[in-house]
């Protein structure tokens, strides 16, 4: 219990202190990943910013949210399944090859960074991506009945909130890709607790995570969850 203690006032240390550089980070323009400097997937990349960019744009002058921040935050949901949509509909039926990963990763850090800069900070933390990333494999891996080893991004994107986001990622992502068979640490579930967040389990992801696609599971956990700080 000591121990938990500790830990639990550490992040609350850690989240205070980091709060700024976080919304320094979230404002600074994506740039180009090294996976994908090479003129073909370059243009993806930067095409796919654009169109993140620009669906983003879409939403706040929609009439739905209609250019108010209240309304685009109470929106937040449905607009992340949109995303969602978009990135699955992205890789529909085939594997994706770097240029899709490249065009995937671009529209979601433009997506991502046009919404940040409407509120002024980052908005989406490692709850948030965790679950994300893992609807989006899993989704992925029901269409294809598998996926390889690398995931349909090449890196988190640059714009999430960065305190403790790895450790918090990788939890949420092994429990929503699980089906809630692996829990995540108290530390974490003391965070959504008290951020009112609920992880959702994905149905029929189960047998994706472990035997043969343990590797592509792992993988893909790693590649989407490692924290990417703006240049």
């Amino acid at each position: 219990m000591r121990q938990n203690l500790q830990t639990g006032l550490l992040l609350v240390v850690v989240l205070a202190c980091a709060s700024a550089a976080n919304s320094a980070a979230a404002l600074a323009p994506p740039t180009v990943p090294a996976a994908c400097t090479d003129a073909r997937n370059s243009k993806g990349w930067t095409s796919g910013r654009a169109s993140g960019e620009s669906r983003l744009t879409s939403v706040w002058k929609s009439s739905a949210v209609h250019q108010s921040l209240d309304a685009l935050s109470d929106n937040l949901p449905v607009i992340l399944t949109s995303l969602e949509t978009a990135m699955i509909g992205l890789a529909q039926g085939v594997e994706p090859t770097p240029y899709v990963q490249c065009r995937a990763q671009g529209y979601a850090e433009g997506f991502l960074y046009k919404l940040n800069q409407l509120f002024g900070q980052c908005v989406l933390d490692g709850a948030d991506w965790g679950q994300f990333a893992a609807n989006v494999y899993c989704s992925l891996s029901i269409d294809l009945g598998g996926l390889a080893s690398d995931s349909l991004f090449v890196r988190a994107p640059v714009g999430l909130c960065g305190n403790l986001f790895e450790f918090t990622c990788e939890d949420s992502y092994r429990y929503v890709g699980s089906e809630g068979a692996t829990p995540v640490s108290p530390v974490v579930q003391s965070y959504l607790d008290s951020e009112g967040f609920l992880l959702e389990p994905f149905q029929g992801c189960a047998p994706f995570t472990g035997g043969e696609f343990l590797e592509a599971f792992e993988s893909s956990l790693h590649n989407d969850c490692t924290y990417a700080r703006a240049p």
